[in-house]
């Protein structure tokens, strides 16, 4: 044995990588995950099929207890972390275990944002975060009253979408004035608004909500403009915030997120951050690839091991009502009249270049085919040769 030990907390695509990662960079190392949920690593991203009934919570398992035997990890499931003392370099978790530690990874992702709104603490005001948030919201919404969805993000609109297939009506409420603002350009919001309204999902966009009003549940949401809206369940789909409060109060620095340098290490020696608790150079991420890759730097430095972390280029994928969506890069702020449009019904591209013709982002919609070859041209920040 190598006499080390190796604490991952989160049992996300983060945790995981980083349990993988530290295990690959010292094979002798003791390493030992712990997950606040009761299942192990699952896809998360999924969790609005479970909503819809097309999938079980048990299919979607990525590494069950089997895998982690395999690598010779130990598992703690439905342990949270509770605590860090950085002077004894302790892990301390919910079930009153202490774990001295030689590498600390916190990979204990993010919460979801719910605004200060009025009667947010209401019973029926709900959020979609983790397998037990899923399996509630379907029980609830199956065959219910009309449900209101706060949010007209990735989140919000696959949700939406999920719920819709239960039978609810469902209403969408987003602050801005076109939907996915953050991944698509305006005109490939109103393609992926025409297909949800045809499907049923109806829009209030440009909107804010003064109030979620009931008697002790939920029964209706009153917008700024004084519409009433009625909803048996309130979904609030506002993003999410990164996890820091364990982190802060063992006198790590945070921002938005836990800071970490280029090999995801935080203020305090041994610890390490990775993940959508992870701040690096000023930016959380949140997305699926950035936790990847920040997971396996911090298990590899966390082991020893010298690794660097250098950003991620955003690039998002999700379904709506069948009809796949995918973009990258500069999109929504790209200058207009930059790159190419080309819309068919619901099939919609945009291609985004700079000033050399070097393919700097593009929204898909509808058709994915060239999905891969446009990422590459992105993240290699070349030209396309498939660009018209």
């Amino acid at each position: 044995m190598s006499g080390r030990t190796i604490v991952v907390a989160g049992c996300g695509v983060a945790g995981v990588e980083a349990a993988a990662a530290a295990r690959a960079a010292d094979a002798a190392a003791r390493v030992v995950v712990a997950g606040a949920e009761p299942m192990p690593f699952y896809a998360r991203i999924r969790l609005p099929e479970v909503v819809a009934g097309k999938v079980a919570p048990e299919r979607l398992v990525l590494r069950g207890p089997a895998w982690f035997d395999e690598q010779r990890i130990e598992l703690r499931t439905g342990v949270a972390l509770d605590g860090i003392d950085t002077r004894a370099a302790m892990a301390l978790l919910s079930d009153g275990e202490a774990i001295p530690y030689d590498g600390l990874v916190l990979a204990i992702g993010a919460r979801p944002n719910v605004p200060l709104i009025p009667g947010a603490d209401l019973r029926g005001v709900v959020t979609l975060r983790s397998m037990a948030d899923a399996v509630s919201i379907a029980a609830s919404a199956r065959g219910g009253g009309p449900v209101v969805v706060v949010g007209g993000g990735l989140l919000g609109l696959e949700a939406a979408a999920a719920i819709r297939a239960l039978g609810p009506a469902v209403t969408v409420l987003e602050v801005a004035s076109s939907l996915l603002s953050r991944q698509l350009d305006a005109e490939g919001g109103e393609v992926v608004r025409g297909i949800l309204e045809r499907r049923g999902i109806a829009f209030r966009l440009g909107v804010s909500v003064r109030a979620i009003e009931g008697g002790g549940k939920a029964e209706a949401v009153t917008l700024a403009s004084g519409e009433r809206l009625d909803a048996s369940v309130v979904l609030v789909a506002a993003g999410v915030r990164p996890e820091v409060s364990v982190a802060a109060a063992a006198g790590i620095a945070v921002g938005r997120g836990i800071t970490v340098d280029d090999r995801c290490a935080t203020s305090a020696e041994g610890v390490f951050a990775a993940g959508d608790c992870a701040e690096h150079r000023g930016r959380a991420y949140g997305i699926w690839p950035a936790s990847e890759a920040q997971g396996r730097v911090a298990g590899a430095c966390a082991a020893g091991a010298d690794a660097r972390y250098d950003g991620t280029i955003a690039q998002n994928t999700l379904k709506v009502m069948d009809t796949a969506v995918f973009s990258i890069g500069r999109v929504a702020e790209a200058p207009s009249g930059v790159g190419t449009r080309v819309r068919d019904g619901d099939t919609y591209r945009r291609l985004v270049t700079d000033e050399e013709g070097r393919l700097i982002g593009a929204v898909l919609i509808g058709d994915l085919k060239e999905r891969r070859s446009i990422a590459a041209a992105v993240t290699a920040r070349t030209t396309w040769q498939g660009a018209t």
